[in-house]
């Protein structure tokens, strides 16, 4: 289970213009395992950094097995290329329609995150070999949602209904408390594990997500430059600029109003708005990006009388995955609205990447399952539905401590002989 936000629409009050948002390049959902609660007593005290804790399950026989949850070492590649490992067994199982993570940016997105925020990772051994079994990343926000934290979870599937899901779950609560936080978010595959997890634990629903693929390769280029043309009749008095890589010096200031513009998506209204300005897109945009080895392409529309960012699209291409395309973002500005800038940027990136990007074969892309005008600009392109929808979740963690508390009370008054089957 990912767990990473929940969300409601919110539209504007005017016109029914939404942001032409997408959320940035992220793994898809990760279903967490569905374990059996009962089978879970730890035998820590909690509270200070957060140590080690040891915890059992049932054995074959019905005896209690300890085994314990270590903080990974982030900065030792065995230990990421174990907990990558691990994750991507998840995904052949769990997304089989792909695209999968590779090596590098999964590692700089353990790391560092796609916003810089800090994070704690930990994880659990199997008993048998001492290899990975499972582990969760938990982000914690910085700058807004200081009352959150994001969980992603994965069990390898063969480790699967032994309890490792339940038993991380439990400690990441207990580290998001000792971090101050009160809320767990994240997102789970509809259909997978994960979600009857997410329903046995209490967790609360929220935004459903749908992920969608283009097929570059069939999309001609003659339906491009119509699609670009008509969209550039309604757009009269903006022109195009683009970049690779990092946002240029040039743009930084006005690209921040573009990833501001996001806020404006569907969400869930107890988010607090990201406060984008300068020194965040130079920190937590492009500081980060080399971390990735990621080829990155954006494509913007410009007020000509203003000189504004009126409306942004990105996509990454993984070397080490070229046939995939990923949306990092398409947002459109309040002031910019109306004038088909979404479908603009969004037609010249899909030309611009035919070009530059000959072997790349898909683009994939993650809307609201409420944001019309940006699945209707998708469609226009021949986006077409791709697996199932991802649903967010919101899980109080005063809740899952209380329930952890007494399931261990139940378990201490048994002896090992008693334990329930």
């Amino acid at each position: 289970m990912g767990l990473v936000g929940t969300g409601l629409n919110r539209g504007q009050r005017t016109r029914q213009y939404p942001a032409a948002r997408e959320p940035a390049y992220r793994p898809p959902p990760r279903p967490l395992s569905r374990s059996s609660s009962r089978d879970i007593t730890d035998h820590h005290t909690r509270g200070g950094r957060g140590g080690n804790i040891r915890w059992r399950r049932r054995g074959p026989a019905g005896f209690p097995v300890r085994m314990h949850i270590e903080r990974a070492d982030l900065a030792d590649a065995d230990t990421i290329r174990a907990c990558f490992e691990v994750f991507l067994a998840a995904e052949r199982a769990d997304e089989p329609d792909g695209p999968f993570f590779t090596e590098r940016p999964f590692r700089g997105w353990l790391t560092v995150g796609w916003g810089g925020d800090p994070r704690e990772v930990w994880l659990t051994r199997s008993p048998a070999d001492g290899s990975v079994a499972g582990w969760y990343r938990l982000e914690l926000p910085e700058l807004e949602n200081l009352d959150q934290a994001d969980l992603l979870l994965v069990v390898h599937p063969a480790q699967r209904r032994h309890g490792l899901g339940h038993a991380l779950l439990e400690h990441a609560a207990a580290r998001a408390a000792a971090n101050g936080r009160t809320v767990l978010s994240g997102q789970v595959r509809l259909g997978s594990d994960g979600e009857p997890f997410a329903r046995a634990v209490g967790a609360e629903q929220g935004l459903v997500d749908v992920q969608r693929v283009m097929d570059l390769q069939a999309t001609g280029r003659d339906r491009l430059a119509r699609l670009r043309a008509d969209a550039e009749q309604k757009a009269a008095g903006y022109s195009l600029v683009s970049w690779t890589g990092q946002v240029p010096e040039e743009f930084i200031d006005r690209a921040a109003a573009l990833y501001a513009a996001l806020n404006d998506a569907p969400h869930d209204p107890r988010d607090a708005p990201a406060v984008w300005d300068a020194r965040r897109v130079r920190e937590r945009v492009n500081a980060l990006r080399p971390v990735y080895g990621l080829r990155t392409y954006a494509v913007a529309a410009r007020h000509d009388a203003t000189g504004e960012l009126a409306g942004f699209s990105e996509v990454a291409v993984d070397p080490s995955d070229p046939g995939w395309g990923h949306q990092m973002l398409t947002g459109v500005t309040r002031a910019h609205r109306g004038h088909r800038l979404g479908l603009l940027v969004k037609a010249a990136m899909a030309q611009w990447l035919k070009a530059a990007e000959p072997q790349l074969e898909r683009i994939q892309t993650w809307n609201a399952e409420s944001n019309r005008y940006m699945i209707a600009v998708n469609e226009a392109l021949g986006y077409t539905v791709l697996g199932a929808p991802g649903r967010s979740w919101r899980l109080d963690v005063a809740a899952v401590l209380a329930g952890q508390a007494l399931a261990g009370q139940a378990l201490a008054g048994q002896g090992p002989g008693q334990a329930q089957s």
